[in-house]
């Protein structure tokens, strides 16, 4: 049955799945760095930050 909420019927599905991979692939990366004194890396963990992140904590900023 066509959804009625959406103008061409369309059932939405499958986003729901993809929001708790999110907080899972950066609690990897800083249990990964936790070594290097690394507590957070703000999201999108791009290189970028992921760099920041490390270089804060061996700086003693983090």
């Amino acid at each position: 049955m066509p959804a009625s909420s959406h103008p061409h019927g369309i059932r939405p599905g499958g986003e729901g799945g993809t929001t708790p991979a999110l907080a899972a692939v950066v609690n990897a990366i800083v249990h990964a760095l936790g070594a290097y004194g690394v507590s957070d890396v703000p999201m999108p963990a791009t290189p970028l930050r992921v760099r920041e992140a490390m270089t804060a904590a061996m700086e003693g900023d983090a």
